[in-house]
């Protein structure tokens, strides 16, 4: 629709051009007439065509700046998604390493307290309720 005028302003282009020269040339009327007929059906041809062009190639012109933007988006929310998951992964790496250490410290306590040595060594502060069913230590 936005093309609609193209093959209009072709023809009446034409048409002037056709009318400045027969008057240059000092044609007959009936020629000039003739031929500004002639010019004017064969420039509106072309004038369509001209429209159907213009208006296909900004058609797809716009068709590859959506996909492009489509594309775009989609890999925005893939690296958006990949770095979520990273730092999920961190996350839960340090929470793994820092149940590791408690881990190890409460059965340091634990086997200090157990170990049958002297009563002045014996630490009462260790709970053995201080671990989960999984084995993560979750405190005192």
């Amino acid at each position: 629709m936005k093309y609609r005028f193209i093959p209009a302003f072709v023809m009446l282009l034409a048409g002037l051009i056709t009318c400045i020269l027969g008057l240059v040339q000092q044609w007959p009327v009936l020629t000039n007439l003739i031929a500004l007929v002639i010019v004017l059906v064969v420039f509106y041809i072309i004038g369509q065509i001209a429209g159907q062009v213009v208006g296909r190639v900004q058609s797809e012109r716009k068709a590859m700046e959506e996909l492009e933007k489509k594309r775009r988006e989609e890999e925005e929310a893939r690296i958006k998604a990949e770095e979520e998951e990273r730092e999920r992964l961190e996350r839960e790496a340090k929470i793994a390493e820092e149940s590791q250490r408690r881990r190890q410290m409460a059965e340091e306590r634990y086997s200090r307290t157990h170990s049958g040595g002297a009563a002045d060594e014996y630490d009462d502060s260790f709970d053995e309720d201080a671990f989960d069913e999984d084995g993560n230590y979750i405190g005192d």
